[in-house]
């Protein structure tokens, strides 16, 4: 695997130049099913858009919307988590009854996941008995936590499919807040799912692939999660900061073998 000079600013300067791409937002979401959980300080709100899919966007995160568009970038590219896209929302796209001026301008959205929920809601489902035995899919189950692992989430959640158990990583917003370098060793982090038992997913034949995911995304890859981004204050993406926030998460993904064995069993 090649190694990039992640003191090289020319890295982030050539991807720069070539700009950003802007999927634009058309209307507001109407659900048949029951939508993903908004319970953030964000205030997400969800947008069908000019490529014909919906969004959760947000104006606003703890670490600056660089640190959700990267997020979902790095989770998309493994397979953890929803693709984030840079979205632009305008007055016209507003519901007039409900008008989020909060998330107006060039701000990040999460590919909508259908059929999927909060853990955090799971506790009520499961009281209502509308949740299946042995739900949760333990193969993505292992994926998440070694990509959130991976990123050292704070505030760590998670939606889960329904009817396949599938597990997604989502709300990337408090991520990349306290970057030093080396990077710290990773120390495994296993987000809650309520009426799951704690070692699904621990497994050797589930957490081998999921470390190896995380052990062959590329430098060059994680270097085009870092480009192209927009600036403002809501964003918070410096070049300075993207490129340094690369480095640290090279640095943790060549770091994570030992985490992802201290909580692997046979």
């Amino acid at each position: 695997m090649d190694t990039l000079d992640w003191q090289d600013s020319s890295l982030l300067e050539k991807h720069d130049r070539a700009g950003y791409t802007v999927v634009e937002a058309l209307t507001t979401a109407t659900f048949t099913e029951r939508p993903r959980s908004s319970s953030s300080h964000a205030r997400p709100g969800a947008y069908v858009c000019v490529d014909g899919k919906t969004y959760w966007l947000k104006g606003n995160a703890q670490q600056g919307l660089v640190a959700e568009l990267i997020t979902g970038r790095l989770a998309a590219a493994v397979g953890a988590g929803p693709p984030a896209r840079i979205i632009r929302l305008t007055e016209d796209a507003l519901d007039p009854n409900q008008p989020e001026h909060h998330l107006l301008g060039v701000v990040m959205g999460s590919e909508d996941r259908p059929g999927t929920v909060n853990a955090r809601d799971l506790a009520a489902l499961h009281a209502a008995g509308t949740v299946q035995p042995g739900l949760v899919n333990p193969g993505t189950r292992a994926l998440v936590v070694a990509f959130q692992t991976w990123l050292g989430l704070g505030d760590v959640q998670v939606l889960v499919g329904m009817t396949d158990g599938r597990v997604f990583s989502i709300d990337h917003g408090e991520c990349f807040g306290n970057i030093t370098h080396p990077a710290a060793a990773p120390t495994p982090m296993i987000t809650d799912i309520p009426g799951v038992g704690p070692d699904v997913g621990r497994q050797a034949a589930y957490v081998a692939p999921a470390l190896a995911k995380i052990q062959q995304v590329t430098d060059d890859e994680i270097l085009r999660a870092v480009t192209q981004i927009p600036s403002g204050d809501a964003w918070r993406s410096p070049a300075n900061r993207r490129l340094a926030i690369g480095r640290w998460v090279a640095e943790r993904r060549d770091a994570m073998q030992g985490a992802m064995r201290s909580w692997m069993i046979p």
